[in-house]
């Protein structure tokens, strides 16, 4: 008993002197301009990291540098906090594809997009231990790994659309079971699904609030009026709330056809998204609920894209031209909208479909400055994040460098010079080189 005791007391002395090593690691960032996340622009400014965190801002010269501290030139660089991406899939387990026909199996997908400036990853849909397994196989490998945060598989209910992702509900109770499952086994979102009854969803809500994590929604053919005044937190894809601004008749006739095949959803939800309104009375009824209710939108735009060199989808453009316009009016009466990326767009190579989705906003008539607020500090608000989504003291030290500045081009946000993760220089040229299958 002794020697163990003692083997703990020289792992906790051995664990100390490494914080202790830490926190005296300093990092400086000279000469950049730096918008740090509420909006705010600093010009040839320095950040000073210790350790993990960020230490201070302030004017070039006006800061003391400790000695030994490493130094980047940031001359001609724009800085922000790391991107943070609220709905991501990479599947290293089965996944049916976004048109519901075969699978995006993409394990090294959360590697590209660190390197491209995404340092914490929201994952939307797989079991947790496949998470796992996929976390230890790229330490195992030497590689720096996103902040990976977990939702667990999907809610959903009977005949669910992606059976080897999904628990399926079969009640309230087993509705609240489940809920309590995956926090404890350390979700820190819930996604409920659009095959799930409003009891159930109401369930799940209940039992997530009591432990303060929120609960986010594909609602498709889930009323979401109903769904948001049962407290749901935020909404998945500006496509789900199509319902509400229909008609009865239209939403009803919409609702039985995905009951009957789950895959009619994506061109009966486009077709709908393509002859609707986004400025109409619905619409206003709808975004003064959500405002009511501060219901995050996480519109995840750009994984509904054609790609641009296609012919003959007109009712697709008119459709995303109508959700781009939704979620723009929302965002501009004050409601907080966040960038999804979905993992893979059809219009951006691999690890930049987080930058496509950030240009589909602004294409829709966001600022570049609203663009990059939401891709940081809305992004951390909504999953309840205080450590994260600025630049300020405390925060945690994920940065990015870019070689061009996001606010007069939001496609300068697919520049990027240099990725930071916890006050740690990655190495990009590394994570870059990743091939398909490198991480099992």
């Amino acid at each position: 008993m002794r020697a163990v005791r003692a083997s703990f007391v020289l792992c906790g002395m051995l664990a100390g002197a490494a914080s202790v090593q830490a926190q005296d690691r300093w990092l400086a960032i000279e000469g950049g301009t730096v918008f740090d996340g509420t909006g705010a622009v600093h010009e040839n400014a320095t950040v000073l990291v210790r350790g993990d965190r960020v230490d201070r801002i302030g004017p070039m010269g006006q800061i003391e540098i400790p000695d030994g501290a490493q130094r980047i030139d940031a001359s001609g660089k724009f800085l922000t906090p790391g991107f943070i991406d609220l709905h991501f899939h990479y599947s290293p387990g089965p996944h049916a594809s976004i048109d519901g026909t075969g699978t995006d199996a993409n394990p090294e997908l959360p590697l590209l997009f660190l390197a491209n400036g995404v340092t914490t990853l929201r994952e939307m849909g797989q079991w947790m231990s496949d998470n796992e397994t996929w976390l230890a196989g790229v330490r195992a490998q030497g590689y720096p790994a996103p902040r990976l945060l977990y939702s667990g598989p999907i809610l959903d209910g009977w005949n669910t659309a992606y059976p080897t992702i999904s628990r399926v509900l079969l009640d309230e109770m087993d509705a609240r079971m489940a809920a309590n499952e995956l926090m404890d086994a350390g979700a820190t979102s819930l996604k409920v699904y659009f095959r799930l009854s409003l009891a159930q969803i109401a369930a799940v809500i209940e039992e997530a609030d009591r432990r303060n994590v929120p609960v986010h929604g594909h609602l498709e053919i889930v009323d979401p009026v109903a769904a948001i005044r049962l407290g749901l937190d935020g909404i998945e894809h500006t496509r789900s709330v199509g319902r509400a601004l229909v008609s009865p008749k239209q939403a009803e006739e919409f609702r039985q056809s995905v009951f009957r095949e789950s895959i009619y959803r994506g061109a009966g939800g486009m077709a709908l998204w393509a002859a609707l309104d986004p400025a109409g009375p619905r619409a206003d009824a709808l975004i003064e609920l959500m405002l009511e209710r501060n219901v995050n939108l996480d519109g995840t735009l750009a994984v509904f894209e054609p790609e641009f060199s296609e012919e003959g989808r007109e009712v697709q453009w008119a459709a995303m031209r109508n959700m781009g316009a939704f979620t723009v009016r929302y965002l501009k009466a004050g409601g907080p909208v966040t960038m999804g990326s979905h993992g893979l767009v059809a219009n951006a190579p691999p690890g930049l479909a987080f930058q496509r989705e950030m240009e589909t906003h602004v294409e829709s008539g966001m600022t570049p400055a609203e663009t990059l607020i939401s891709a940081t500090r809305m992004g951390a608000e909504a999953l309840r994040l205080p450590d994260r989504g600025t630049l300020a003291h405390g925060m945690l030290a994920d940065i990015v460098l870019f070689d061009a500045s996001p606010l007069d081009d939001i496609a300068n946000a697919r520049r990027v010079h240099a990725v930071i993760l916890g006050g740690q220089v990655l190495d990009r040229d590394r994570l870059l080189a990743t091939a398909e299958g490198l991480v099992p």
